[in-house]
């Protein structure tokens, strides 16, 4: 995804954009409970926490292609 369609997915959802280098973009969502969901142009993700997205360590993934 690119830098405008990461800001708007993150306006639609409340989350926020992060750009994870070589021209990707993500969106995160950071829930209440602390579960960290991740949009990209190839998946919704889901990490119990911050440190299990940075070990890349997902409970769920949701391929969109």
């Amino acid at each position: 995804m690119n830098k405008q369609q990461a800001h708007t997915l993150a306006k639609l959802v409340a989350g926020y954009t992060w750009q994870s280098g070589g021209g990707i973009w993500l969106v995160l969502l950071e829930r209440q409970d602390g579960v960290l969901v991740v949009f990209s142009g190839d998946a919704i993700c889901e990490y119990a926490n911050q440190s299990a997205f940075e070990e890349g360590q997902a409970t769920t993934t949701i391929r969109l292609q």
